[in-house]
């Protein structure tokens, strides 16, 4: 892998952990009289370094493949595709993430999809 990749894998991951966490930081700030300062912070750092962990880790999983066969990013955009749809739809990671896996498979095989 090479470094190009593992820093815009870095990038990504502190640009959307601080779009995550900053806004929560600043109304936090604002707020006066909050007594639960502290498990409030932990929460919200944690989701907030979660998200942008699996963000950070979908760029760098799918930047080299984009790189060395770009002619296969219609599956990739098919995967995505059905992913974020079932997910919206259903609710349920595990069964979308899998059809999207199933279907990245079958597009990336067998439709001839060219630039």
């Amino acid at each position: 892998m090479s470094w190009e990749i593992i820093l815009v894998g870095i990038v990504v991951g502190i640009a959307n952990f601080a779009s995550r966490f900053g806004p929560f930081y600043f109304i936090q700030k604002f707020q006066q009289g909050s007594q639960n300062r502290g498990a409030l912070w932990i929460k919200i750092a944690l989701g907030a370094i979660g998200i942008a962990a699996i963000s950070s880790m979908l760029v760098v999983a799918t930047l080299p493949p984009l790189l060395e066969t770009p002619n296969k990013s219609f599956a990739m955009l098919m995967g995505f595709i059905v992913l974020t749809g079932l997910y919206f739809k259903f609710k349920k990671i595990v069964p979308a993430t899998l059809t999207a896996a199933l279907t990245y498979g079958l597009v990336y095989t067998y439709v001839p999809f060219h630039f």
